[in-house]
């Protein structure tokens, strides 16, 4: 037996036995051989293969066999921003796909007063989740605003899947967000990922942020299970109290069991700085884990080693360590994307896209989809002609730049609905920049709009125009402008101050 056959093997073995160290009663999971802590983590940017961190896997291995989700998808089924595990060899930036499996962070009802459109941020299962302009919606619902039309004042909870990353704080970064139904289903199976806190093995109560979890029914818990740990527990809501009865809980190892020497590629947060300069723990979708890294050995994209602090978002790739370290060979830093253009594209190149005269850099991470009516499933950069209409989601890097994170071609717009969101960089009522773009307000036919979508203050457009500029901030403020776009600016129908969205 060759060296390379060998090493697979001893990887299928160590990550079919994972599930067997977890307690798990009940319920039917994602508890796929070897799915969990695979050598690729993170949400899928685009497909022609599967494409995570940058890393192009082939998988025509995949069948229902290796592909494990608990809400009985196939590959098929997979869409851009699922988070997924992917375990099988890669180099470089090719890969095979062994095995597959999707990490829901929450699976429930919202809660009550769940959307906070002030903040971009909503409450499934007394988690806290926050969007950005890349997160994808599906299935009916298409921003925070269609999920609290759906409350409607609570008398509807809609059930939701949240895929993401929690950061240093608990709060989960939503990559993607299917509606299952529009309200509460009595007895629907749940689920939750994340940190344990609370643990109280008398009266056998946990949480997981604001959801206590009851597990008399289970009875016993993970050997090793303490406050701190990261699990995925499921079960349903007892109607009485919204208290999650679990029927199984299973105990995260976001290294999966990985032997020394093997590749890594994984997306999430800084949790907290271990040893400075050195080694620092990193949350992902699976769990936690330790990252160490070496001045002038270890490649920084986006950032510095000085920027690694609690709450950063990055992707790392690295080597397995004795132990189950991860020693970095690269990091490369993320931001929040408070930037979306919607307009068409002009003169897109390998590298970039020019949007409203705004050049725009895309790589490896850049998310790609086809949601135009010609549905390609394997749309990507090289598919982007002149003239295509665009929803492009980005964020500035430290060096100012604009780096797209997500790229999805949509059908032409009308001609007064040209979308642009950003920071301003000056005001003078009636115009703004954004981006270096110039947007023309006017009183009487442009709408102003507060964070939570409600109009300005003023009995008259033009003390409402007035209130909006008082409340811009050049520099801080971001604000999406919605209209016309010609002469090489934006004639508004409409201005909305966004929430900034911090990593």
């Amino acid at each position: 037996m060759n060296a390379s056959i060998q090493k697979r093997m001893i990887f299928m073995v160590l990550a079919l036995l994972l599930p067997v160290l977890s307690v798990s009663c009940g319920g039917g999971g994602s508890t796929a051989g070897g799915g969990v802590g695979g050598t690729g983590v993170g949400p899928v940017t685009g497909f022609g293969s599967v494409i995570v961190n940058g890393v192009k896997y082939v998988d025509s291995g995949i069948d229902n066999t290796n592909f494990f989700d608990d809400h009985g998808r196939t590959k098929e089924d997979l869409k851009t921003g699922m988070m997924v595990a992917i375990f099988g060899p890669f180099n470089g930036a090719n890969g095979t796909a062994d095995n597959i499996t999707v990490l829901r962070h929450v699976d429930g009802p919202m809660d009550d007063n769940g959307v906070d459109l002030a903040t971009n941020r909503l409450k499934v299962m007394g988690q806290d989740i926050v969007v950005d302009t890349s997160t994808v919606f599906d299935n009916g619902v298409t921003n925070l605003a269609d999920l609290q039309a759906l409350q409607g004042a609570n008398l509807h909870h809609p059930e939701l899947e949240v895929h993401g990353s929690a950061d240093n704080n608990g709060v989960i970064h939503a990559t993607f967000i299917n509606k299952w139904t529009n309200d509460n289903v009595a007895g629907r199976s749940v689920q939750v990922r994340g940190t344990v806190a609370g643990l109280d093995t008398v009266a056998k109560l946990f949480s997981i942020g604001r959801e206590t979890v009851d597990y008399n029914i289970l009875g016993t818990l993970p050997a090793g299970m303490v406050n701190g740990s990261f699990v995925e527990t499921k079960g349903t809501l007892r109607p009485s109290d919204n208290v999650l009865v679990s029927t199984s809980v299973r105990l995260e190892d976001a290294t999966g069991g990985q032997p020394s020497g093997s590749k890594a590629e994984v997306a999430g947060y800084v949790n907290r700085v271990v040893t400075p300069n050195a080694s620092f723990e990193m949350i992902g979708p699976n769990g936690v884990q330790i990252v160490t890294w070496t001045a002038g050995t270890t490649t920084f994209t986006g950032g510095t080693g000085t920027d690694i602090v609690g709450g950063v978002k990055i992707e790392v790739e690295g080597t397995r360590k004795p132990g189950g370290a991860l020693a970095a060979t690269k990091i490369e830093f993320r931001r929040a994307s408070n930037i979306m253009f919607k307009t068409r594209v002009t003169n897109p190149q390998p590298l970039f896209l020019t949007l409203f005269g705004v050049t725009v850099a895309v790589n490896t991470l850049t998310q790609y989809e086809d949601g135009s009516s010609v549905n390609l499933k394997t749309f990507g950069q090289a598919n982007i002609l002149a003239g295509d209409t665009l929803k492009v989601s980005a964020f500035l890097d430290n060096n100012a730049s604009i780096v797209a994170t997500r790229v999805e071609r949509i059908d032409a717009i009308a001609f007064d609905q040209h979308t642009l969101q950003g920071p301003v960089g000056a005001k003078a009522n009636p115009t703004l920049t954004i981006l270096g773009v110039t947007v023309t307000t006017t009183a009487g036919g442009t709408t102003f709009l507060q964070a939570d979508e409600t109009p300005f203050p003023g009995l008259a457009p033009l003390d409402q125009q007035i209130a909006f500029f008082n409340a811009v901030t050049p520099g801080q403020t971001i604000v999406k402008a919605r209209g016309q776009f010609s002469l090489g600016g934006v004639l508004a129908t409409e201005v909305k101050i966004e929430p900034t969205i911090d990593n």
